[in-house]
């Protein structure tokens, strides 16, 4: 059996569930757990980037928004707005399938 400090000598560091659940998530697709605290850490700032990502966004949302209800039809969209949205498309079909 391995000493604990010699494993964690600084300890395991604090990371919270949704990292956790991240991990372990990813995990399923090789049907084997060998958690590595490393990995959970790397999930827990990936779920924090995630965190600042929405934060900012609502956060330059006008008082009041509401999106439009037929969504991007009628919009002006440049070529790239349009790119991004037929991968997020692909994106969100493939995640559902």
């Amino acid at each position: 059996m391995t000493n604990k400090s010699s494993v964690f000598p600084t300890g395991i560091p604090e990371c919270g569930t949704d990292a956790l659940r991240f991990a372990l998530l990813s995990y399923m697709v090789t049907n084997a757990i060998n958690l590595d605290v490393k990995r959970v850490v790397g999930y827990k700032e990936f779920c924090n980037k995630l965190w600042n990502i929405n934060k900012f966004a609502l956060g330059n949302f006008p008082d009041g928004f509401v999106p439009a209800k037929n969504g991007v039809e009628g919009m002006k969209l440049s070529l790239a707005d349009k790119w991004i949205l037929t991968k997020l498309s692909a994106t969100i079909s493939k995640t559902n399938e």
